[in-house]
Formats: C-alpha cells, sequence, structure tokens
C-alpha cells in the first residue's frame, strides 16, 4: 500500500513538469521554491476557550500554538491543550491536538504551479495548497476524543501532492501511513481531478475521482463528483455544493464567504461562534502571543531597504461545538534574497476575520418547510477563519 502512495506521487511529478506558487500578486522566478521566514523564526500565542449557555459560563480548551521555520521548506508546527477534557479546564493531562514536522516546496514554470507538503505527527488540517472553495466544506475532526471515544484526526505519515494547469485543470492526492496511536495502515485519504473556471459572475469548480467520506472516522474516500456555484452578491461571496459519492447519499451545500469588516473581524479575533448541541456561544479568546527568533522588529528599520517579502495566510476551522484545535499557516508568494537570517525582520499581522461559513447536508429535497427543517437539522460544516499576515525582509545599510 505505501507502494501505491508513491507511485502516486510519482504520477503527479510527472504530469506536473512544473509549476507555480499562489496568487499572490507577486512575479514568481520559475522552478522550485522552499519558502521560509528564517531559521529559528516563529510565533505562538496562548488562549482560552469559553462556553456560554442560558445558565452557565464554562472555561475550557486552554491552548498553546507554535509556529516554528527549521528552515527552507521546513517547521515545526504544535497546538497543545492542558488537559482532556471537552468542557473544563480541571485537571492537567497535556495532550497534543496538533504536533508535526512539516517539510513542504512548490515547483513553478509558465504552465502551472505543483506543491507537496508532508507532514509527520498529528494533524486535524488536511488542506494542502490553499483550499479551494469546494475543500472549505469537509468535514473537520471532531470531539470524541474528549469525552472518552476513538481518537480523532490524522496521525502518521500525511503526503500531499498538488498539480494545477493554468487552464484550471488540476490533480490532486493525499495518501496516509496511519500512525502515533491509530492504526489503518497506509492509503489514500483522496485522490481525484479537478476544474475551476469563471463564467462571467459565476464561479465553478469540480473534483471527480476519490473524495473524502463525510460521516466519521475521517480518512476515507469513496469515488464519486461534486459540483460548486459561486457568485458574488453585495460585499459577500455566496455558492451552492452538490456531492454524490458511490456509497454515500447525496449532499447539498451552501456556503457564504465575508469581507473583511467589523463585525466579522470582532467574531474572528475570538473564534465567536453559535452552537445547537449543547446551546450556546463559544469563544477561543487570545490570552498572550509573540514572536520567535532574532532580529524581528516592530517597523522598517532606519536606513533599510526592502529586499523580500513572503506573503502568507493563516487558517483555522472549528467544529459544530466551537472547539478551535487546529491551525495551518499557507504561505502564498514569496521574492527576494534567500539568507533571510542576515535581515530585518518585519511582521504585518491583520486582524483576523470570519472568512466563511459552509454547511452540507444529506439531503436534496428543498421544495418545502419541512425538508428545509430536516435539511438543517442533518447540516454540519465548519466555520474558517483566516487572518492576512506579510513578512517583510531588510538589509540595514
Amino acid at each position: 500500500m505505501k507502494l501505491r502512495i508513491l507511485q502516486t506521487a510519482a504520477a503527479v511529478l510527472l504530469l506536473s513538469g512544473s509549476v507555480a506558487y499562489a496568487d499572490g500578486g507577486i512575479e514568481q522566478k520559475e522552478g522550485w521554491q522552499f519558502p521560509t521566514i528564517g531559521t529559528g523564526r516563529g510565533h505562538w500565542e496562548a488562549s482560552v476557550g469559553v462556553f456560554l449557555a442560558k445558565n452557565d459560563i464554562k472555561a475550557r480548551n486552554f491552548q498553546l500554538r507554535t509556529d516554528l521555520d527549521l528552515g527552507p521548506g521546513l517547521r515545526l508546527h504544535t497546538v497543545a491543550r492542558s488537559n482532556r477534557e471537552q468542557d473544563t479546564l480541571k485537571g492537567f493531562q497535556p495532550l497534543l491536538d496538533e504536533g508535526y514536522l512539516e517539510g513542504y516546496g512548490f515547483y513553478q514554470d509558465r504552465n502551472g504551479t505543483f506543491g507537496a507538503s508532508l507532514r509527520v505527527g498529528n494533524v486535524r488540517y488536511l488542506h494542502f495548497p490553499y483550499p479551494d472553495s469546494i475543500a472549505v466544506f469537509d468535514q473537520a475532526p471532531g470531539v470524541s476524543d474528549l469525552n472518552g471515544g476513538a481518537k480523532t484526526g490524522y496521525s502518521g505519515q500525511l503526503l500531499t501532492m498538488d498539480y494545477k494547469h493554468k487552464s484550471g485543470l488540476g490533480v490532486h492526492a493525499t495518501g496516509i501511513n496511519w500512525g502515533f496511536g491509530l492504526d489503518g495502515g497506509s492509503h489514500m485519504i483522496e485522490n481525484y481531478m479537478y476544474f475551476h473556471h469563471n463564467f462571467g459572475a459565476i464561479h465553478f469548480e469540480t473534483h471527480v475521482g476519490g473524495l473524502a467520506v463525510r460521516p466519521e472516522p475521517l480518512g476515507r474516500k469513496d469515488n464519486g463528483y461534486n459540483l460548486f456555484f459561486g457568485t458574488k452578491i453585495g460585499s459577500c461571496q455566496v455558492g451552492f455544493l452538490h456531492e454524490k459519492l458511490k456509497s454515500q447519499p447525496a449532499y447539498t451545500g451552501i456556503m457564504v464567504t465575508f469581507s473583511p469588516n467589523k463585525v466579522t473581524q470582532a467574531m474572528g479575533k475570538v473564534a465567536f461562534d453559535y452552537d445547537r448541541d449543547p446551546e450556546g456561544f463559544a469563544m477561543q479568546i487570545p490570552l498572550a502571543s509573540g514572536k520567535i527568533g532574532a532580529r524581528i522588529a516592530k517597523k522598517a528599520p532606519l536606513n533599510g531597504i526592502l529586499v523580500g517579502e513572503v506573503k502568507a495566510e493563516r487558517i483555522r476551522t472549528y467544529w459544530q461545538n466551537g472547539h478551535v484545535r487546529n491551525f495551518y499557516e499557507h504561505r502564498l508568494s514569496a521574492w527576494g534574497e534567500e539568507n533571510k537570517n542576515d535581515l530585518v525582520m518585519v511582521v504585518e499581522e491583520q486582524p483576523w476575520y470570519l472568512q466563511a461559513e459552509a454547511l452540507v447536508s444529506p439531503h436534496t429535497a428543498l421544495g418545502s418547510w419541512s425538508a428545509i427543517k430536516e435539511w438543517e437539522q442533518d447540516r454540519q460544516g465548519p466555520a474558517q477563519l483566516s487572518q492576512t499576515v506579510t513578512y517583510k525582509f531588510y538589509r540595514v545599510r
């Protein structure tokens, strides 16, 4: 089975022959890129969760998050919590919701983009490279492990490869070798072809092939397809999903993507979420944060010359009861000098904001009020938070 994963990886490499590296508005040089902000540099944040029910307030999910570059295309990532309980801070039994070493890189030429990521450890955010609209509907790992149930997430060695041609056609594959307390052997989680295109004001996407099965346990796939149609309405993007896998009922979904504003930024700062079961409001409140590493400044140094940038977007998603247990920083574009440790780094961070709400349900009939109520009762889907970050590098004369 491991050989099958390697064969799929090799096939993707042969199909690619080239790659680009994200739309960052900056011209990228051709060839391989392994973006980094400098060895030993990174950031951290401590936060605590709060759940506000009708007659109760619960503190939970004390969390310490770190992200550290170890070299070009190599970084260490952890999301640690203080205990293994869902709705209390009692007890001290540390748990790594996420803890992995990642090696990643991109290859670019005039025809398209190839990206590859190998993560070793515990992972709760599957997307690489930056997710398209269909991927935002993906189910986030649950919380059964906080209630005495089975371990959730993806543990082991997770290999993802993606190639997107300039025509909008692409191929995507993710394979896993389960480990670190989870048995399951080695197999593909998803392997499909995709297509993206704008037909005037309508944005269209489709995935066809081996797609992720939505009901838990996660990490399984089945053959099928999904379709997405979206358009802009005012300051929001609204889109609709239809999905059919061979062994699963047909799913339909709706997604609303928001623009940054005072409301979405206030919600994003504390990961605000309304939950149905149990009913209440969830938040993940930041307590303290900071930067890791040397030669980091708050503003451009005097006599400094801008000689490079790395643009990134940080993403978090959360489960239906508002538990934020993952984090990922997508490196979107880079230019300039490669030896970052000799340079002064300035980090420009935009506010977190609620970027998207994506709901999906195993129903297609919406012709009556009772059908709509049934659709809503069985719907699932994560909310997605986003923060745009620009790392600027200066050489001081």
